[in-house]
C-alpha cells in the first residue's frame, strides 16, 4: 500500500469486497474484472522472481512483503467478480465456502503400487538442438517470461509431441524457437543427460534430454518466440559465459570432450 493510500475499518472479507464493488469499480464491467485476474497473476509471478532473485540480470529485488501484497491482490481481483456473479456478498461467501469444503475434502494420491505399471517408470524426454557456425560458436537463446530460469541461456530445447520422435520434435522446436529449418540428414546425436530435481515432473522427477548438433541449416537463427526468449546470443562452448542454465553447461561440457552420456542431479 502506498503512502497516499487511507484504509477504512474491516467489515468483513465478502462486505468490504462488495464495498469495494460498489466504490471505486462501480462503473467497471463484470468482464474486464475477469481479464484482469490475468494481469494480476503475472505480477505475483513477476514479485516472485525478484524476492528469489530469479533473473540474474536483476538480482533480488522485491521483498516477502511484495509477493504477499500481489497475492492478496489476486483473492481481492477473484473475489469482487465473484460477488457480481453470485447475485451478492452472501451468496458469494456461501459459494466459496461450499468450493472449499470440497477443495478441502480431496487427499493425495495412493503411490503407484511397488513395479508400477507393470514394473516401468518413466522419464520425460527433452530434445535439444546446438546449432554450430563454422566458427565453432554455438546459438544459445535468453529465456524470458516463461516462469523458469528467465534470463538464463539455453540451446532451443523443449518437449515431444503425440506423433513425434525425439529428432523429429527436435527439429520442430528449433523452428519454431530460432526460424530455421533443419534436415534428419544432418542431424548429429551428440549427448544424452539423464537428470533429476525435485521440480521436475513425473514419479521419477527425471528427464533424459537428447542433445542433437546441426552444422547446416536454412535461414538466419533468431529468437523467433519473443514471448519466451528475449534474444538470440552466439556463445564459445568451449568458455560458456556464466549465465548458461548450469545443466546445459554441463552437457555442452560434456560434448566438447566427446562424452555422450552424462547424468545429473542424482545421489
Amino acid at each position: 500500500m502506498s503512502s497516499s493510500e487511507t484504509t477504512e475499518p474491516c467489515r468483513g472479507f465478502w462486505a468490504d469486497t462488495a464495498r469495494v464493488r460498489t466504490g471505486y469499480l462501480a462503473e467497471v464491467p463484470t468482464h474486464t474484472l475477469v481479464l484482469k485476474l490475468a494481469e494480476e497473476v503475472g505480477e505475483v509471478a513477476e514479485a516472485y522472481i525478484g524476492m528469489t532473485g530469479g533473473n540474474p540480470r536483476k538480482g533480488v529485488h522485491k521483498s516477502r512483503t511484495d509477493v504477499l501484497d500481489e497475492l492478496a491482490d489476486v483473492m481481492l481481483s477473484a473475489a469482487i467478480p465473484m460477488v457480481d456473479l453470485a447475485g451478492g456478498a452472501a451468496e458469494a461467501e456461501a459459494h466459496m465456502a461450499g468450493r472449499l469444503g470440497i477443495v478441502s475434502a480431496r487427499t493425495v494420491a495412493a503411490p503407484p503400487a511397488e513395479g508400477g505399471a507393470g514394473g516401468w517408470y518413466g522419464s520425460f524426454v527433452a530434445p535439444h538442438v546446438v546449432l554450430r557456425r563454422q566458427d565453432g560458436q554455438v546459438l544459445m537463446l535468453r529465456r524470458h517470461n516463461t516462469g523458469y530460469a528467465d534470463g538464463w541461456l539455453c540451446p532451443p530445447a523443449g518437449r515431444i509431441e503425440p506423433g513425434e520422435d525425439v529428432l523429429a520434435a527436435a527439429i520442430r522446436e528449433a523452428r519454431e524457437e530460432t526460424g530455421v529449418r533443419l534436415r534428419r540428414e544432418d542431424a548429429r546425436f551428440v549427448h544424452v543427460m539423464h537428470r533429476t530435481a525435485e521440480t521436475l515432473p513425473g514419479p521419477c522427477h527425471a528427464v533424459s534430454d537428447f542433445w542433437f548438433r546441426f552444422d547446416r541449416w536454412e535461414g538466419e537463427p533468431r529468437a523467433a518466440e519473443p514471448d519466451k526468449a528475449s534474444e538470440a546470443v552466439w556463445i564459445d562452448p568451449v568458455r560458456p559465459p556464466r549465465d548458461v542454465i548450469p545443466h546445459c553447461a554441463l552437457a555442452l561440457a560434456a560434448i566438447m570432450r566427446g562424452e555422450p552420456f552424462g547424468v545429473h542431479g542424482w545421489a
